[in-house]
């Protein structure tokens, strides 16, 4: 055997194992994920074509606890894709499936922020969540560095399923549902079957938070106790700085003492 023969036998010898565990993916996708991305497209088609048909919106008295300046919106304008914009992929190689509607209001509304890293956290989180806003830096009167904000009461809401391949599982992300907040959990394809579909469709139109209210709670939780956590290293800050500050006068003090101590003794012994 010749040393070309044989670089081609031990390339192909290393190629053989990744082609069986590709093998092995694609027919667990073709087998048990493809037909439930399939029956969860058709479900939603048909839900996603009714509630446009009755134009019935679903008002959200309270979206957001962190912005109240929201007020009342109303959840509109459904709308399904499987390309992860507007149009339908093959429906024999279904990859994602996204279900899409907006919370909105009237007008829009404004409010400030100061400090830099406040600032520029907000910008992003306003991005990374595509709200429409505008946003005006400036300098305050404190000289700190601060923005005013414009916010549009129009607020895209998405619940996308999402085949995991290498996994062979099945992924929900939802975004925007309420508070801006994110979510996401993974499947087995086992898993997903009309109960668990007519719990996510309970959850859009509001009609039931059990879904993902415990993981929701947990998350709340984690917040909660980080910003705890947070709020009691500045008082610890906060009371460090007040007991230098305290050390540094009361050093003074006794220094001023001491001086009006010598000039006292030395005037008494002047008096003498």
């Amino acid at each position: 055997m010749g040393v070309l023969d044989q670089v081609k036998n031990d390339a192909n010898y290393k190629q053989s194992p990744e082609l069986t565990e590709q093998q092995k993916l694609e027919s667990v996708y073709q087998t048990q994920l493809l037909p439930k991305m399939q029956k969860t497209f058709l479900f939603f088609k048909e839900i996603v074509e009714h509630l446009n048909y009755l134009e019935k919106a679903i008002e959200i008295e309270e979206y957001s606890h962190d912005y109240p300046q929201m007020g009342v919106l109303k959840q509109v304008n459904y709308k399904i894709n499987t390309d992860g914009y507007s149009g339908l992929a093959d429906f024999n190689r279904i990859m994602q499936i996204n279900v899409t509607f907006v919370c909105q209001g009237e007008g829009d509304f404004i409010y400030g922020l100061e400090g830099k890293s406040r600032v520029e956290q907000e910008v992003s989180l306003l991005h990374s969540r595509n709200i429409p806003f505008t946003w005006h830096q400036y300098v305050s009167a404190k000289g700190i560095e601060a923005a005013t904000f414009t916010i549009t009461r129009k607020i895209p809401v998405r619940f996308r399923f999402e085949v995991d391949y290498p996994q062979s599982k099945i992924n929900l992300l939802i975004t925007n549902h309420e508070n801006f907040g994110t979510y996401s959990k993974s499947f087995e394809p086992s898993a997903i079957n009309e109960l668990l579909l007519d719990e996510v469709i309970r959850f859009i139109l509001r009609q039931d938070g059990d879904f993902v209210r415990l993981d929701i709670i947990s998350q709340d939780k984690l917040r909660i106790q980080k910003k705890a956590e947070e709020e009691q290293l500045q008082r610890a800050k906060w009371l460090e700085d007040i007991k230098v500050e305290e050390a540094k006068k009361e050093s003074q003090a006794g220094g001023e003492s001491m001086f009006f101590s010598r000039i006292k003794s030395f005037a008494g012994r002047g008096k003498k």
